[in-house]
């Protein structure tokens, strides 16, 4: 009988223990609760402020409602890439440089057809049509700004797509209120996840309403010259409906 009495006590105290556990981890606040708390308490009081340190992306309560509570449903599994930063920055070295020549040519062309050039530019912006020899310049200066404008673009475009691989490397790697961390010479991976949680929705007109909501939230993984590894800030980098939710 004691031993009967003993047993149960065990196995009591083992489901007790068991049941501690499961609420300890239920109410447990990871860092992936604690971000989205922040950010949806920002989001809904609108803290500018805040959000410039957490987040690269709103939630405004004006179109998208205001996120009352919200539990956490699944964290998916982290995504890695490598960004491309230094490869970015050689080809943009070399697509100004070629741009640079290029307007050297066109320069030499120029200055050695400025009378022609005149009136081919004059009779455009007058829209009259020139004939003889103006013709034929005016054929061969279009195609010079015709290809100036192309290596111009190019320049351009590399210049945003490095700007934007480096713009939220060099936040996430920042302290907040910080001047921007320079990455140029960083082997810089770039780390994502999705969080799905279940929100209580209020919306800017209507009553509250449960939605699933899929967060993505990125870090940035510096790496330096000498080796050492610097880990950046989570930020929120977008908020969508989860599947099978109607958008905002």
């Amino acid at each position: 009988m004691v031993r009967s009495k003993l047993s149960s006590v065990v196995v009591l105290t083992a489901m007790l223990g068991g049941v501690a556990l499961f609420v300890a981890a239920c109410g447990s606040s990871g860092p992936e609760q604690q971000l989205l708390t922040n950010f949806f308490r920002a989001s809904r009081i609108r803290d500018n402020a805040t959000l410039a340190n957490i987040s690269a992306t709103t939630f405004d309560v004006r179109t998208d409602g205001a996120v009352e509570k919200f539990t956490v449903t699944n964290i998916g599994q982290e995504q890695r890439r490598q960004l491309q930063i230094k490869e970015l920055t050689k080809e943009a070295e070399d697509a100004k440089t070629a741009d640079e020549e290029f307007a050297k040519k066109k320069k030499v062309y120029q200055d050695a057809n400025i009378e022609a050039i005149e009136r081919v530019v004059k009779a455009e912006r007058e829209s009259k049509k020139v004939t003889g020899k103006d013709a034929e310049v005016q054929a061969a200066w279009t195609k010079w700004r015709d290809e100036q404008s192309q290596y111009t673009k190019k320049v351009s475009d590399l210049g945003e797509k490095l700007d934007a691989e480096m713009g939220f490397a060099g936040v996430s790697l920042s302290a907040p209120g910080r001047a921007t961390t320079d990455v140029s010479n960083m082997d810089v991976t770039l780390v994502s996840k999705d969080v799905t949680i279940n929100a209580q929705v209020r919306p800017p007109n209507g009553q509250t309403a449960q939605k699933t909501l899929v967060v993505t939230i990125q870090q940035a993984v510096g790496k330096a010259a000498d080796g050492k590894e610097q880990q950046g800030r989570w930020l929120v980098v977008a908020v969508k409906p989860g599947a099978g939710q109607p958008a905002s």
